[in-house]
């Protein structure tokens, strides 16, 4: 099964045990599948000659069937490879983002602090203007 392992470069191992349980899931699935056909096309190679001629058929396309989709599999789980990559950069960058927004919310909690005491005075110069301006006779 040299074509399983030689469609490229490996990746590097990520201590994503989910990663690893797909890829090992699908591995599964396709020598499992390669088998099955495998041993049909063993056991059934003698026997076909017996069986009425629509049977030998069938069961050939049957095989070739199955073949085709174990043969297929590899470029499936370089996909779902690709997609789980996807996945763990999608959620780095949310994560990064969350830092950021963290940050800034950090940084706007100090500003707003900071402007607490200015907000305080500007709120008393505007009473002492209004008491001002009720306690002088106004200018004409």
């Amino acid at each position: 099964m040299a074509g399983k392992n030689a469609p490229g470069p490996t990746p590097e191992p990520t201590p994503e045990p989910a990663h690893g349980l797909v890829r090992a899931t699908v591995d599964a699935f396709v020598d499992s599948t390669r088998a099955v056909v495998e041993a049909m096309s063993a056991a059934g190679s003698g026997a076909l000659g017996a069986l009425p001629a629509p049977v030998p058929d069938t069961v050939t396309r049957m095989l070739t069937s199955m073949r085709r989709l174990a043969d297929q599999m590899p470029p499936v789980t370089a996909e779902i490879e690709i997609l789980v990559q996807e996945v763990h950069a999608k959620r780095l960058s949310i994560q990064a983002l969350q830092a950021e927004l963290s940050a800034l919310d950090d940084q706007l909690e100090v500003l707003e602090r900071s402007l607490a005491p200015v907000q305080a005075w500007s709120r008393q110069w505007n009473r002492l203007r209004r008491s001002l301006a009720e306690a002088l006779p106004s200018e004409r």
